[in-house]
């Protein structure tokens, strides 16, 4: 369930959004090397660190889940997790590369869908191997669809959710063969992705003793599977929303509701978390 990406959280001193996704920054800098007048630059507004140990409450919510298989603490410490984040619009953007990554596995599978693996594959410069298999191409077009190229924990977040899916679409959703892939098999992978992805970013947020916590193996196991089950819930529930309000999974505008979809999904787990 990803717990190779463990950590301690951030600190507290750290901005609600990472100042990485705000841009380099270096503007003043950039124009004073090419002659520019410095004073024309617009300072970007500077997201001050809050106080205290921001994700202290839904830690401890979420590890006396991991300890104790208590649900309700888990998604109070969900609940709480969005709220401290700054809300559901600064929890998307924690996200950081996999709301691209969701929008490139969808565009890919609906293209494979209309056009076929071997043209789609030649988009890609890639050539199919004989007898190459649904998760084998999957994971060589991993680098493109993922599109990350660092080693920071969104990025870490968007590969293991998108290797997960992969194992997922052809073992449990039943994509053997890109070829034949139905709508409704892109609609549950693409839920899938999103439910991982943030089951990821929340389990390196605020699952920081997730080993240290004092639960059996098969307890651990059982708990990390129902966080997963209940967060790729709500995206199924988000994905499903957004398409009975009359976009069609195989629309390429739905692409460009990603984020929409990821701000729902944040939505409903701040407000089922308090029930």
């Amino acid at each position: 369930m990803g717990t190779s990406t463990q950590n301690k959280g951030p600190n507290s001193k750290n901005p609600l959004v990472p100042t990485w996704l705000e841009g380099s920054g270096g503007g003043s800098e950039s124009q004073q090397q090419q002659g520019g007048d410095a004073s024309d630059v617009v300072p970007k507004p500077q997201i001050k660190p809050e106080s205290g140990q921001r994700f202290r409450s839904p830690r401890g919510e979420m590890n006396r889940f991991f300890r104790t298989g208590d649900t309700r603490a888990m998604k109070n410490g969900i609940r709480r997790y969005v709220k401290n984040t700054g809300g559901k619009g600064s929890a998307v953007k924690r996200m950081g590369s996999s709301t691209k990554a969701a929008g490139n596995l969808l565009s890919f599978l609906t293209d494979v869908a209309q056009r076929g693996t071997d043209a789609v594959a030649k988009s890609f410069n890639l050539t199919l191997k004989p007898n190459e298999t649904a998760d084998e191409l999957l994971l060589r077009v991993s680098d493109q669809i993922c599109d990350v190229s660092t080693s920071n924990i969104p990025d870490a977040v968007t590969r293991s959710a998108y290797i997960e899916t992969v194992i997922e679409m052809t073992t449990k959703i039943g994509v053997t063969d890109l070829n034949t892939i139905t709508p409704e098999q892109i609609k549950a992978s693409l839920s899938c992705f999103i439910g991982k992805s943030v089951t990821e970013r929340i389990i390196n947020d605020i699952g920081n003793n997730i080993v240290a916590e004092k639960a059996n193996p098969e307890q651990l196991q059982n708990t990390l599977r129902e966080l997963g089950g209940y967060i790729e819930g709500c995206a199924s529930d988000a994905v499903s929303n957004l398409t009975s309000d009359g976009l069609d999974i195989m629309d390429t505008a739905l692409v460009g509701k990603i984020d929409e979809i990821y701000t729902n999904v944040f939505e409903i787990l701040e407000s089922v978390g308090g029930e």
